[in-house]
């Protein structure tokens, strides 16, 4: 199957939006409509729903994605091993979370160093951790807290959390909620199996709090979202051994913080990579890198402003005009 579709396909199911991942990939946004179509036509299935005005994938395109970025993984696997036959080449591995959208960042890296090939490890919250003490990754997007012992973490950006509920729910009709309004509904917190609770939430059985990313990766046309704006938020973080960073390291942390190929860093690691050829200077290397890279960050997006008003009056209002909600069950705790 052609690998171009493959990643057309995979940017458009992170982003949920068309015009953002054309973006993101550098193509216009008919072409990447076009290299859908074909990609639906050639595995006989409708990736998206078209239904619905936002860009939903359907069951069969959910079963897809997974299976796309597995057979990219694989494809990518097998050029590393063929490249390393003719000549050795480095490379890094990058493990995240559900949620995390990699593409702006690894095509930056593309750009930058061709030669130096990437390969994900995409795993659970549980394992985001694991598999830099395992030597699995080299670095890991991970979703804070998290147990930070022998680690160097750094802060990106901040998710705020949501309540998923059925579209005919009587939350369905504001524009946001807060833990008060949620106090007669059960409400299931971050389910480790989200797909299936999802599932359950669209059927009426309970209601699933979860980070905005966790949502939109497993939209549907039967549910919605909205912002719980008193709620806990979540911050995604990068992650990796604190005695083991190297130079490529510190490059592809460079690029997720925003920095230019342009700027003063970048232009020394690239000299410095020369440099690693001599394990003295290696040495050297890896400390300064350690160096340059323990600054925080200036924070990511902040937390979800609060509504104007409680919304307990809106979804009153809206529950006199919903279709026999029903008797609401006391929120369970976890």
């Amino acid at each position: 199957m052609d690998t171009t579709l493959l990643q057309h396909f995979v940017a458009v199911a992170e982003e949920l939006h068309f015009s953002r991942a054309a973006k993101t990939l550098g193509i216009s946004r008919q072409a990447l409509s076009k290299s859908i179509k074909a990609l639906e036509s050639e595995l006989g299935i409708e990736i998206f729903d078209r239904s619905v005005d936002t860009t939903v994938l359907t069951d069969d395109g959910r079963l897809a994605y997974e299976r796309a970025v597995e057979q990219l993984a694989a494809v990518a696997d097998e050029e590393n091993g063929a490249e390393e036959i003719v000549e050795p080449t480095s490379s890094l591995s990058i493990a995240f979370v559900p949620g995390v959208t990699l593409g702006k960042w690894t095509l930056a890296w593309e750009k930058r160093h061709p030669d130096t090939a990437l390969r994900f490890v995409p795993g659970s919250e549980q394992d985001s951790v694991r598999v830099l003490r395992d030597g699995v990754a080299d670095l890991s997007f991970v979703r804070l807290p998290i147990e930070q012992r022998g680690l160097s973490v750094i802060r990106l950006y901040t998710e705020t959390t949501v309540i998923v509920v059925p579209q005919d729910h009587p939350i369905a009709a504001v524009e946001s909620v807060t833990l008060a309004d949620l106090a007669d509904e059960t409400v299931i917190e971050n389910p480790e199996l989200v797909a299936d609770s999802v599932e359950l939430a669209a059927a009426g059985v309970h209601l699933v709090q979860v980070p905005q990313s966790i949502a939109r990766l497993h939209a549907r046309k039967d549910v919605v979202w909205r912002p719980i704006t008193d709620a806990e938020t979540t911050d995604i973080a990068i992650a990796w051994n604190e005695d083991e960073f190297t130079v490529l390291m510190d490059e592809f942390v460079g690029i997720v913080r925003g920095r230019t190929e342009a700027s003063t860093r970048t232009a020394v690691a690239t000299a410095a990579r020369a440099a690693l050829k001599s394990p003295a200077k290696e040495a050297k290397m890896k400390a300064a890198a350690l160096r340059a890279a323990s600054g925080k960050t200036k924070g990511g997006a902040g937390k979800s402003a609060a509504g104007k008003n409680s919304t307990v009056g809106r979804i009153a209002a809206a529950k006199g005009k919903a279709k026999a909600p029903g008797k609401a069950k006391r929120r369970g705790s976890r």
